[in-house]
């Protein structure tokens, strides 16, 4: 069946796009806090370590292991660990707003627990006590019962500060009542190629609803003018007013018409041969094979493109080199680099030099 005749399912929606490109994450978030110190800085030290124990014995009891390592740089990231060694490589945070400063008290002596198979985290910190995130792109309504539940089991050993009137209450103003957040990562080439993407965003903002770029475009000041165009968006539901199965329905009806506005842009620009597509994708690629100094946020960019690409029928990919773009957001991380370049090396120059022989053969594909 071709792909303007797949129909647009309202079941799981996911699964039934016609590009797998359209989006990467659906993400629930639960946040909260122990009734005797919701608020960090009223208490001593001694009473925010008392919290952060009582958490994480919580945690164990409802199901996830209690050992702890100091590294966690590994295939198979310990159950417990503590960011007090290093911060997470940036695969860790798949399906997660990356933290624009890894030192915040946020994530600053946080402690990560895995209580799913690598979905499922609990984040353990000083602000909020206990973060649990649903990170399994399963539709939000299955994420959102996985962590109540959780967040009940641990909740009858370490009770959580919750008011009648407020509901659960937080440090952080934006996270009292449900204590609930909700993401989903976007892929929109298609209205950014089509130049579509204004209006959807100016909707979703007019509904209450944040819309940002997963890479910041740079400022006026910054070195690149051509890093990350900025394709790839966060939408984000935080201060939502209703129940949880309110918030979570807008939600999903939100990014489920969203997402049909991507398909219907890129199947437009792919029936009429758009050559501002065929711009864009032959750009992206010469820039991966040809550019010599490239940030993190341009190659998972050019990467990204490729994939949408092929997505869209324009490129053919063998496994293997597939294998290796989709990688390439943590492959060619800061983190990463900087342990296997050593001290002193210049990343992004290193980064162009790792990504070059990934995009030319595809450029030289598409040039015979």
């Amino acid at each position: 069946m071709s792909r303007i005749g797949r129909r647009f399912s309202r079941g799981d929606w996911v699964s039934h796009l016609p590009f797998s490109t359209i989006v990467f994450h659906r993400t629930v978030a639960l946040y909260r806090n122990l009734e005797e110190t919701v608020f960090p800085e009223r208490a001593t030290p001694a009473g925010l370590e008392n919290s952060k124990t009582r958490v994480f014995d919580a945690i164990a009891a409802a199901g996830a292991s209690a050992r702890k390592a100091a590294r966690f740089f590994s295939d198979s990231p310990p159950a417990i660990f503590e960011s007090g060694a290093g911060h997470p490589p940036h695969g860790y945070f798949d399906g997660l707003p990356m933290p624009s400063d890894m030192d915040a008290s946020r994530w600053n002596a946080a402690s990560f627990a895995d209580m799913g198979g690598g979905a499922v985290t609990a984040v353990v910190n000083a602000e909020d006590h206990l973060a649990l995130f649903d990170r399994s792109n399963a539709p939000f309504s299955r994420q959102w019962r996985t962590l109540d539940s959780l967040a009940e089991k641990i909740g009858r050993i370490a009770p959580f500060a919750k008011s009648e009137e407020y509901g659960y209450l937080a440090a952080n103003p934006d996270r009292v009542g449900t204590g609930m957040e909700l993401f989903c990562d976007f892929s929109l080439f298609g209205l950014c190629v089509s130049r579509e993407i204004e209006p959807s965003l100016n909707a979703l903002e007019r509904i209450g609803f944040e819309a940002r770029p997963v890479f910041e475009p740079p400022q006026d000041d910054e070195e690149s003018a051509f890093d990350a165009p900025g394709c790839r968006y966060w939408i984000h539901s935080a201060r939502d007013a209703g129940t949880e199965a309110d918030i979570v329905g807008r939600m999903d009806s939100v990014c489920r018409e969203l997402a049909r506005q991507e398909q219907n842009a890129r199947l437009r620009l792919i029936e009429t041969r758009s050559p501002q597509l065929e711009d864009f994708i032959m750009r992206s690629i010469a820039a991966g094979a040809f550019a010599s100094w490239m940030s993190w946020g341009e190659a998972v960019d050019i990467s990204l493109a490729i994939l949408f690409a092929e997505d869209a029928g324009l490129l053919k990919l063998d496994s293997r080199l597939r294998e290796k773009i989709a990688a390439v957001p943590e492959s060619l991380s800061d983190s990463v680099l900087a342990g296997q370049a050593g001290d002193g090396a210049d990343l992004k120059a290193v980064r162009a030099q790792r990504l070059k022989p990934l995009a030319l053969p595809i450029l030289e594909g598409v040039i015979r």
